[in-house]
């Protein structure tokens, strides 16, 4: 694909330009694992979509299974948590959530060597993750009472269209058996991380400040 084949604003196009042959004319340095994905998504003409009048760009990625869905503490893809009452023991940054198959037959499972086999795929991964925050199960032992803001008061459900109790952000709650407790729910991105669906406290910059790409919608 030519670069007159990619969509930019009028006022960024010849800017577009002059970093990619400032780029060219760079020594080779080592690539992140993630990007030679995004890179194929560019020469789609996808993968680059302007963020700020500097000249940075954030880079759009696919994941085509979303039934493990991982929800981070932080914007922090690699600090460990410590486990509450474990001294010593940590645990990964994020907690995985999915949503389970109904009456799925683990024991008649036609792929066993799927991970994520009995999981439905997730259309919409941060309501998943809000509703997590929501239960407070992000923050158990208090580890992310440095996002909370002060003052903070639990919200209880109120009534949707649908029916649904929601959370306090308007969110409608997706059905379940797990009750509503009006926990805080940070501003969430959906990001790409190890080809993974990883939803990040944080606004629509969360992704490229962490170096990974945000998810295609």
């Amino acid at each position: 694909m030519n670069l007159s084949e990619v969509t930019y604003p009028k006022d960024t196009k010849n800017r577009v330009h002059d970093l990619l042959v400032q780029e060219a004319r760079r020594k080779p340095k080592p690539a992140r694992r993630w990007l030679t994905f995004p890179v194929v998504i560019a020469v789609a003409g996808t993968a680059l979509v302007g963020s700020t009048a500097a000249g940075i760009y954030t880079a759009l990625a696919p994941v085509n299974d979303k039934r493990d869905i991982r929800c981070y503490y932080h914007a922090d893809l690699t600090t460990r948590p410590p486990v509450v009452g474990v001294p010593g023991e940590t645990k990964p940054p994020y907690i995985t959530a999915g949503v389970f198959i109904t009456g799925f037959d683990a024991a008649d499972n036609p792929n066993p060597d799927d991970k994520n086999a009995g999981m439905q795929q997730v259309p919409d991964p941060i309501n998943l993750c809000s509703r997590v925050w929501d239960m407070g199960e992000m923050n158990r032992g208090g580890v992310t009472n440095d996002l909370i803001p002060a003052g903070f008061v639990p919200v209880p459900p109120v009534g949707a269209p649908d029916g649904r109790g929601t959370n306090q952000y308007g969110i409608p709650l997706m059905p379940g058996p797990n009750p509503h407790l009006g926990q805080y729910v940070p501003p969430l991105t959906a990001c790409v991380v190890d080809n993974t669906v990883a939803v990040i406290p944080g606004g629509p910059e969360i992704c490229a400040r962490l170096g990974v790409p945000t998810l295609e919608k």
